[in-house]
Order: structure tokens, then C-alpha cells, then sequence
């Protein structure tokens, strides 16, 4: 039983981990949270945007003898997705750049709340993992479905993705002042047109 919940945990881990690479709402945010406060923000950010991987991946594991019913229904979820980017990048076009010392002024205690948030705005979590219990199913990985190791599973999924963002926190952290220097008062419009155009070509490939 322990070996079955430890593999549970480690197998999601690595799964949302790698799956949380991609660029998407909460990636942006806590690059964004980063360089607009500091590293403390950023990670309670993308803390609260690993908490959605919990439902989720939850729901997933509890519809998985499902997934052929829904034909069409991630594709759905893939333009709702490319929807909130193309959004969030208008959203940065159009905000004014602040001061530094208007960024250590800002209030603060609103991060985890925006990062879970821009986490549930990403519903394409719910049938990436519902494949993936399919598939891991399938194959006689993921055989074990007594709760303590469901409850791993889950749990390994939310603790990849903030282990991804503790990365960006730490990247985008280090990074910051060559960032200003690069992009000086415009980065909010660079990274905002980056995000738009990721969102077009993810458009694009599915249409």
C-alpha cells in the first residue's frame, strides 16, 4: 500500500510537472507577479495556481470510465483555454506600466486568490488529466484505486505544478532587472503581445 501511494504521488508529480511547461494562464501570471512585485508574490501566486490541479484531477479520476462520452468536449475546452490567453494579453497591453516604488507599495495578500483564479481558468486541465488516468489505466500503471492512493495522485498533480512555478518565480526573479533594463517601461506590452500571439497560433493549430 505505501509503495502504491508513494509510485501515485511520484508518477503525478512528474506528470504535472512536466505538463505545467507549457505556457498557459498561471505561468504568465507568476512570470508576471514577479516582475511587476517580487519572488514572495510570485510563488504564493503560483501556489494558489496549482490548487485547481486538486479539482481537476479529482474530477478526472472520479469521471475517467467516461472520457468516450464526451467526444468533442476538449476541444471545446482547448478554445475556452486559448480564450482567457488572447484575454490576459489584451489585459497587459492595456495596463500601464507602474514604478518601482509603486510596486513595493501595491497591496499585497491578493496572489493566492488571483493564481487560483487563473488556474481555474484553465479547464483544459480536466481532460489532459482525464486522458491520462485513461491511458495510465490502460496500461496497468495506475491499477490501485483505493482512495489513500487516488488521494496521492491528486495531490502529486497540484505538487508538480508548484514545483514548476517555484522555477518561474526563481527564473523570472533572477532575471528581473535585466528584464527592465531590456524592456524598460514596456514589458507589460512585450509580454502581453507574446501571450496574444501564443494564443493565435494555439488557435491556429486547432482549428
Amino acid at each position: 500500500m505505501i509503495w502504491s501511494i508513494l509510485e501515485a504521488l511520484i508518477i503525478a508529480t512528474a506528470i504535472s510537472f512536466a505538463g505545467s511547461v507549457q505556457l498557459g494562464p498561471v505561468n504568465f501570471g507568476t512570470i508576471h507577479t514577479a516582475l511587476h512585485k517580487n519572488k514572495k508574490a510570485a510563488i504564493i501566486f503560483g501556489f494558489g495556481g496549482s490548487l485547481p490541479e486538486l479539482l481537476y484531477c479529482g474530477l478526472a479520476i472520479g469521471s475517467s470510465n467516461v472520457i468516450s462520452q464526451y467526444e468533442g468536449f476538449e476541444d471545446y475546452l482547448k478554445y475556452l483555454t486559448t480564450g482567457v490567453l488572447f484575454l490576459f494579453g489584451i489585459y497587459l497591453i492595456f495596463q500601464k506600466a507602474a514604478s518601482e516604488y509603486k510596486h513595493k507599495s501595491e497591496k499585497k495578500g491578493k496572489e493566492l486568490w488571483l493564481g487560483a483564479t487563473f488556474g481555474l481558468l484553465n479547464p483544459q486541465l480536466y481532460p489532459f488529466w482525464l486522458f491520462i488516468i485513461t491511458y495510465l489505466r490502460t496500461n496497468s500503471i495506475l491499477e490501485n484505486n483505493m482512495w489513500p492512493v487516488q488521494v496521492a495522485f491528486v495531490v502529486g498533480s497540484a505538487l508538480g505544478a508548484f514545483l514548476l512555478q517555484l522555477l518561474v518565480a526563481e527564473f523570472t526573479t533572477r532575471k528581473r532587472e535585466f528584464i527592465y533594463l531590456r524592456l524598460t517601461k514596456n514589458y507589460n506590452k512585450v509580454l502581453g503581445a507574446v501571450i496574444i500571439a501564443i494564443a493565435i497560433f494555439q488557435l491556429v493549430i486547432n482549428i
